[in-house]
């Protein structure tokens, strides 16, 4: 089998599972494989993939799928494919033995499936969004200079790390301009053009906590200890996953049923969503200026009115 359509089908179906229509001449000439190659591909590996609807469409004469296909199941495109490939050739060992083959691989894509799982909702990365973060991952590995444009203005940053936060992407950088660290949403860096110049990691206290962020509220600053209580029947899903690295939770003294949360944070808005969403399951116990900021947001629901 063609080395080439083999390594190209995992990308064909994540950009399938995008919503892009793909023609095959066009594909053909893109990737330097021949015509009737891909054609018999499509055919003997994707279409049959359950739930993926891949299919030729004549009115766009193109081939296209069921939109977001791999959003709903653990299984990356790329095991997705192996599988196929593997199903495909256990048809050569006998009937008995493929028979055996499509079971076990129904078993484990069903056990992949939103029937028993369900994913976080995420920022979903295209096909444009690759190169670009390909560019920036080897600025960070080798440690290069970047040019890009971000809010329709010219930068120059030291790429440190990307971090997923509530399921959006985000570029933390040193900000030559500002001298200070910052996070860009990473769809909209713009312009990417890698240096030559070599830069070396700024001594910065908030390098160090990057992997505590919370949510994008997280900012270069010091840092704030917070003390929450807790009831357990909430405690529980921090237990099993914990806001950051920074967490801990001990027993609170007063009440069996409650647990004190400890936490860093390096703006109060990083822990702020968190307590409202599970009031009134949680109390702030300090700081004083967290609890009088919770306490003013409920005052101001409280007291909404719409305006001109």
């Amino acid at each position: 089998m063609n080395q080439d359509i083999i390594n190209a089908l995992p990308k064909i179906l994540r950009r399938l599972s995008n919503g892009e229509t793909l023609n095959i001449p066009a594909l053909s000439e893109e990737l330097g494989i021949p015509q009737k190659t891909i054609q018999d591909n499509f055919k003997k590996y994707l279409t049959p993939i359950e739930n993926a609807e891949v299919h030729f469409d004549k009115s766009v004469q193109g081939w296209v799928a069921r939109q977001g296909f791999l959003s709903e199941t653990l299984l990356s495109e790329y095991e997705i494919i192996t599988m196929q490939l593997l199903e495909h050739s256990s048809k050569k060992y006998g009937r008995q033995f493929a028979l055996a083959t499509q079971r076990l691989f129904n078993r484990f894509k069903r056990r992949a499936s939103l029937v028993i799982f369900k994913k976080t909702k995420m920022e979903q990365i295209g096909r444009d969004d690759e190169s670009k973060l390909a560019i920036i991952k080897t600025a960070i590995v080798q440690k290069r200079v970047l040019h890009c444009k971000y809010n329709g203005k010219d930068r120059v940053v030291y790429p440190l790390k990307i971090v997923m936060l509530e399921g959006y992407w985000y570029l933390f950088l040193w900000d030559t301009e500002n001298n200070e660290v910052r996070k860009y949403h990473l769809k909209s860096i713009q312009a990417l053009d890698l240096q030559n110049e070599i830069f070396t990691t700024p001594e910065n206290r908030v390098i160090d906590h990057l992997d505590n962020a919370i949510n994008a509220y997280f900012k270069d600053g010091e840092l704030i200890p917070v003390k929450l209580i807790v009831h357990k029947k909430i405690s529980k899903y921090f237990k099993r996953q914990p806001l950051s690295g920074s967490q801990s939770i001990t027993q609170y003294p007063y009440n069996e049923n409650y647990e004190y949360l400890n936490i860093w944070v390096t703006d109060e808005m990083e822990i702020i969503p968190t307590i409202q969403q599970y009031l009134p399951y949680i109390k702030v116990e300090s700081p004083d200026s967290l609890c009088q900021q919770i306490e003013k947001n409920i005052q101001n629901y409280s007291n909404f009115d719409f305006q001109e």
